[in-house]
């Protein structure tokens, strides 16, 4: 008897100092879940000194294990977050985060308890309840998912032992499995009752194992640049790696519901890669005349689970009909980018992270150091198989009216043509004497070679802007001019200036290879080298050779060019070939 005695002692005892460190920590003076008449913040109680009244009573209570006293939320219609990357089954709120919301979802007000009858209060909204940001709503499609067994995975695990972060009896993540109700202080800087600090992320990685993350590392984790509330930041930390995963995340009230994201699509990016500057201005290449689609259509058809396996959002498009779309998240993996620079045809570590298509059709994932594919196998994720690809008529022409019309790029690269540029392979031309130094014929070029950003440090007079094919005041997004679209172009350092970045303009000029006449056909009958050559790449031709039949026609219904001298058959410029 004395023994059970003695327990009950030991239990009431235990019980007593909990609640008296709770009543320590909840007058802190900045402990805004203090509601006493002494609370610190706005909202708080008219009269009612007592502080732990609001949310317990010591007898009789229902639910009975934390003797909640406030009154629960009745009748609401709960919607729980949902999203194409969520592997777990997400309910409505049960456990601790059922007790939170019947403070902030905003249908009870504040002094209704159970025992202790209706408290007045200041601060609050007409009937009680709370107002402003506080007030998560009904609506939980925008927080972070409570209530739901996570499911583990290699980048979602579970709080190991001892950590403050702890899943409730269920094995379910609820509101305080991340927030500590009574302690407003733990995160000092945050100030959001959190269990731990969360500088550089600490809370979310106990969880959230991102690939790429810490072992790249990735960009937004180890930059010191300044992020703080003036740049757009929420969370009082002031860089971009104190603030880690909420750079570009916001756990509640997120701008886009699925995955939480600060902004909707390139919204979340723009924060930083905008106005603000916090890293390079990339969302005003976006405003030049010829850009990726990214800022001009949203939300897109962009998902982050497409792939060419997932019916519901396939990548390669399959349907001539769907919706073309470029979003940051095509190229770019936000948990893996880095500054790591590669030789061609390696994508770089900005690059790191991202899936592509390969020269066979099928899915490439990124390996090696950086953890990236080949640039071109990114680039053919949209400009090779995708069945709604541009086509002669559209949707942005004009485009060349080829005599072997090719829009697919991994065929047109395809090193078993006749002739392409060495993007996935050097070139077969075993001689090209027009070449400029480092460039030699076995040299491998990128796609963002000839398409980047005019202003950015592939142009012929590398500028400030930042590198990328994100626009350019030139067409199909050259980082430099190319003119392809006329019949008489005067020819100048100018209007070859693409070509001129790896060919030499005196060589050019001066007959250089087979064709006695080619410098000729630019200068004086100022046939602009589009006429004659496809850039990417011809199966059935050789010196890229595949005429332009909106200036070049049949000659007695014969078309056609053989290697040597005065090999044409067309009509061209007015003028019969061969003369």
């Amino acid at each position: 008897m004395r023994r059970a005695v003695f327990h009950v002692a030991a239990v009431w005892c235990t019980l007593l100092v909990a609640a008296l460190s709770a009543q320590v920590t909840m007058t802190s003076p900045d402990n805004k879940h203090n509601l006493s008449v002494s609370g610190p913040g706005p909202v708080k109680a008219q009269t009612e000194t007592e502080i732990c009244v609001f949310c317990h009573v010591p007898h009789n209570t229902n639910p009975a294990i934390p003797l909640w006293n406030h009154t629960m939320s009745a009748g609401v219609n709960y919607q729980p977050y949902t999203s194409s990357t969520l592997n777990a089954a997400v309910g409505v709120p049960t456990g601790s985060s059922k007790l939170c919301l019947s403070c902030h979802d905003g249908t009870v007000a504040i002094g209704s308890t159970m025992k202790s009858g209706a408290i007045a209060m200041r601060g609050v909204g007409g009937s009680g309840q709370l107002t402003g940001t506080a007030v998560i709503g009904p609506d939980l499609r925008n927080d972070h998912p409570v209530s739901f067994v996570p499911s583990l995975a290699a980048d979602i695990v579970a709080p190991p032992a001892g950590s403050p972060v702890k899943l409730d009896v269920n094995g379910q993540v609820q509101c305080r499995s991340c927030h500590e109700p009574h302690r407003m202080d733990i995160d000092s800087t945050a100030q959001k009752f959190l269990v731990t600090n969360n500088s550089a992320s600490g809370l979310c990685v106990v969880c959230h194992n991102k690939q790429y993350w810490a072992t790249n590392p990735s960009s937004h984790k180890t930059s010191n640049k300044a992020f703080a509330a003036a740049q757009g930041a929420h969370t009082g930390y002031t860089t971009v790696a104190t603030n880690g995963c909420e750079s570009c995340h916001k756990p509640h009230a997120a701008a886009a519901a699925q995955r939480n994201l600060n902004g909707v699509e390139e919204g979340a990016c723009t924060s930083c890669h905008g106005p603000n500057q916090v890293g390079r201005n990339v969302a005003a290449e976006f405003s030049k005349a010829y850009t990726h689609p990214t800022y001009s259509v949203t939300p897109s058809v962009h998902d982050a689970t497409e792939s060419p396996s997932n019916p519901a959002h396939t990548l390669p498009e399959t349907g001539a009909a769907v919706a073309r779309h470029a979003e940051c998240a095509d190229c770019h993996n936000p948990h893996a980018s880095y500054a790591a620079a590669t030789a061609a045809p390696k994508g770089s570590g900005k690059v790191a992270g991202v899936w592509g298509i390969d020269s066979n059709g099928a899915v490439k994932q990124p390996t090696g150091t950086p953890s990236s594919v080949n640039e071109y196998e990114i680039c053919y994720k949209c400009h090779a198989d995708s069945a709604n690809k541009p086509q002669p008529a559209g949707p942005t022409p004009p485009y060349p009216n080829r005599v072997v019309p090719q829009f697919n790029k991994r065929l047109q690269f395809e090193p078993t043509n006749l002739s392409f540029h060495p993007v996935e392979a050097a070139g077969r031309n075993a001689t090209v004497p027009s070449l400029i130094a480092p460039w030699t014929v076995n040299s491998i070029v990128g796609c963002t070679d000839c398409h980047d950003n005019d202003t950015g440090p592939n142009a012929p007079t590398p500028g400030a802007g930042p590198s990328g094919p994100h626009g350019s005041r030139f067409k199909q997004l050259l980082v430099a001019n190319y003119e392809a679209d006329s019949q008489n172009t005067i020819e100048s350092a100018t209007a070859y200036a693409l070509c001129y970045k790896c060919h030499d303009r005196t060589r050019v000029r001066n007959n250089p290879g087979q064709f006695a006449d080619h410098g000729k056909h630019i200068t004086e009958y100022q046939a602009s080298c589009s006429i004659c050559h496809d850039p990417h790449g011809v199966a059935g031709s050789t010196h890229l050779v595949n005429f332009d039949k909106r200036y070049v026609t049949p000659r007695n219904g014969v078309l056609s060019w053989t290697p040597g001298n005065n090999g044409c058959t067309l009509v061209c410029h007015g003028a019969v070939h061969p003369r």
